[in-house]
């Protein structure tokens, strides 16, 4: 037998693997071809048409080398699409034409690639990149939502809001590139319309089978400034290769529907001579250009035929301010031949406004008008500000501010201002109105966050007429917890509307010395003389601002006599060591009290804050040295002393603003500065 030591074996293994090993490692030198052909590097691109059906022109592919060499065309990198001759050639220039082969028919419109080998023996491969086109004749744009060329009109109800409309440009076969431009066609000189009052989102794009949108904007002033029943045309037309596509524009302006969104009053009290203004706020209000302008019907008890009649034809008036305000006047008494009370007690009234369009909902925008002798509460401001909420919003209120409720019914007779108990130590929570022969009045401020609401206290009284309440607001409302209050007032048991607030810190108004919370404001110079315009602070010196709202004070001194001179805040004692040192009860807070200066001891000032507000002086920052209430005055009436400052403006009517908790009084208050 023949044998072989396996040493000898294993080292000729090692030979084989070896040279496998050196074979696998070695890479072919790179090929000594060349090729070039119009748009190269790109891919050598072919077409085929399939409405034709044709392949495009030839593209030629020049192949060349720095010496002659024979190729070939490896025919297995040749895609079924692609025809290519000659196979094969010897450079150094040698022309061979790439062009779609007739089998590229059986494909779908598209777009594909491949990579053509040029081989030379020893060398690695040349790979000529290659792209076909498959169409399905010209590439054409359209626009889906305008299939006809022209946009179904768009009608834009007057007074809503901006108007955009989308335009999605497509290409039935290949990705086309476009331009787009707008231009105005609105014949009537009427409307005054700019060319420019159509806008585009893109000025060009490039649009594909599954489209290209772009935004369609109308200029907001161009259609608010057009009447009702206006025609504004336009076009947009988009251009590719040397085609226009124009797509025709039309907007209608119509007449919109009355809506309602509230009136005021929602509650009046009886009469039988003065007629009664109502505001009613809403959308689509018209009178001239509307095609039916706005009216009102008016249904209550005892009107002719027993149903809703005409506002205006029983001696009513209806105003229309603009598209979202009308004014109502409603009788007293219509005009029947037995006149009918229409402002009477117990009377619900209902007002039902309408443009009488066809198609809008009857009974739709409807609103009821209670008339009544309960307290009614239209309103409830700082009073010093006397500013409303706006509409919408809620009215503010914080802790002992004094307030001032607007309404009616709250006094059948003369009106009565409140003092204080026999002690002079707090006002009332409940007063009889009129002093004489009259009833009680409360002013009731509930916590309705809770289900049912909880009472917090009733206010102390100030001053109270058949319209207005002067109050304090109780210092309860800043409780832990409450985000909503209630305000109820009650005459004669009859209790009025809830209406609804918000406790906060601070609510800051400055008194003034006009009834309306604006102009000079209530402020004193060092010698307590009224600032006026004829008696004008000096810069530098210190003045004393009055106002309301500023919250609870936070001083923490005893109610002890004082070893130094009395100043703020060191020296300002506490609200609870003021009511202990009263005895004040029932409560035991401040609510109501008259802070009185022989109840603080010697070189102590009343409660204040230990961090003052800010004060401004025409926009200069001023040094504030005191902030709190004012002695033998009720708790809620504030005073600052603020130092003018040297560089603030000289005039008779230089803005003053406090801000306290990051709330700043009422605009157009003023001083006079020399």
């Amino acid at each position: 037998m023949f044998r072989t030591s396996a040493n000898k074996i294993s080292l000729a293994a090692s030979a084989i693997l070896l040279c496998a090993g050196l074979a696998q490692a070695q890479t072919p030198p790179a090929s000594p071809l060349s090729a070039s052909w119009t748009g190269s590097p790109s891919p050598v691109g072919v077409t085929y048409d399939l409405s034709i059906p044709s392949a495009g022109s030839a593209v030629i592919v020049t192949i060349t080398a720095g010496s002659a060499t024979i190729f070939d065309i490896d025919p297995t990198t040749v895609p079924f699409w692609l025809s290519v001759s000659p196979m094969n050639g010897t450079t150094p220039n040698v022309a061979v034409s790439f062009v779609a082969s007739s089998s590229a028919g059986s494909l779908s419109v598209g777009s594909y690639s491949g990579s053509v080998h040029a081989k030379v023996s020893g060398y690695a491969d040349l790979a000529i990149p290659v792209g076909l086109t498959v169409t399905n004749g010209a590439s054409t744009l359209s626009v889906v939502q305008a299939p006809g060329g022209t946009l179904p009109a768009i009608n834009w109800v007057y007074g809503s809001g901006p108007l955009t409309q989308t335009l999605t440009v497509v290409s039935n076969n290949q990705p086309v590139a476009f331009t787009a431009v707008a231009a105005n066609t609105t014949v009537t000189t009427k409307e005054q319309v700019p060319a420019n009052w159509i806008t585009l989102s893109a000025p060009s794009g490039i649009a594909s089978s599954f489209g290209m949108p772009i935004t369609v904007s109308f200029l907001s002033d161009v259609l608010n400034n057009a009447a009702v029943g206006a025609t504004l045309t336009g076009t947009v037309t988009i251009h590719y290769a040397s085609t226009n596509l124009v797509i025709a524009v039309t907007i209608n302006v119509t007449e919109p529907f009355a809506k309602v969104t509230s009136i005021f009053p929602t509650q009046a009290p009886p009469s039988t001579t003065t007629a009664l203004s109502v505001a009613v706020t809403g959308s689509g209000f018209g009178s001239a250009g509307f095609s039916t302008a706005t009216s009102a019907t008016i249904a209550y008890t005892g009107s002719a035929g027993g149903v809703a009649v005409s506002l205006t034809g029983i001696g009513g008036t209806l105003t229309v301010v603009n598209p979202t305000t009308i004014v109502l006047s409603i009788p007293a008494m219509d005009n029947q031949t037995v006149p009918v009370n229409v402002l009477k007690n117990g009377n619900a009234l209902t007002l039902v406004l309408t443009n009488g369009q066809t198609g809008e909902p009857a009974l739709a925008e409807t609103a009821t008008l209670t008339i009544t002798t309960n307290p009614i509460i239209n309103s409830i401001t700082d009073a010093g500000a006397l500013v409303e909420a706006a509409v919408g919003g809620t009215t503010n209120l914080a802790p002992y501010e004094l307030i001032s409720i607007f309404g009616n019914n709250f006094n059948s007779g003369a009106a009565v201002s409140a003092t204080p108990d026999p002690t002079f130590s707090r006002y009332p929570s409940t007063l009889t109105v009129p002093a004489s022969g009259g009833h009680a009045i409360t002013v009731a401020v509930y916590n309705s966050t809770v289900s049912p609401k909880v009472l917090i206290a009733n206010a102390y009284l100030i001053y109270v007429s058949n319209t207005q309440i002067n109050a304090l607001v109780p210092s309860g409302v800043a409780a832990k917890g409450i985000t909503q209050l209630q305000v109820i007032v009650t005459y004669n048991s009859n209790a009025s509307n809830a209406f609804v607030a918000k406790p906060v810190a601070s609510n800051p108004g400055i008194f003034t010395t006009a009834v309306d919370g604006q102009g000079q404001g209530a402020i004193l110079l060092p010698n307590f003389s009224v600032n006026t315009t004829s008696n004008l602070a000096v810069k530098g010196t210190t003045v004393m601002i009055y106002a309301s709202g500023l919250g609870a004070p936070t001083s923490t001194a005893a109610n002890t006599a004082g070893k130094s001179a009395a100043k703020a805040p060191g020296s300002c004692i506490s609200a609870a060591n003021y009511v202990t040192t009263e005895a004040l009860a029932s409560p035991a807070t401040a609510d109501g009290a008259v802070i009185l200066a022989s109840k603080i001891a010697t070189n102590d000032l009343p409660p204040c804050f230990a961090s003052n507000p800010t004060v401004t002086i025409g926009g200069k920052s001023a040094t504030v040295s005191y902030a709190g209430w004012v002695a033998d005055s009720v708790a809620g009436l504030y005073q600052i002393n603020a130092t003018v400052p040297t560089t603030a403006a000289s005039g008779t009517a230089i803005p003053v603003v406090v801000t306290a908790g990051g709330v700043s009084s009422q605009a157009g208050v003023t001083m006079a500065i020399q």
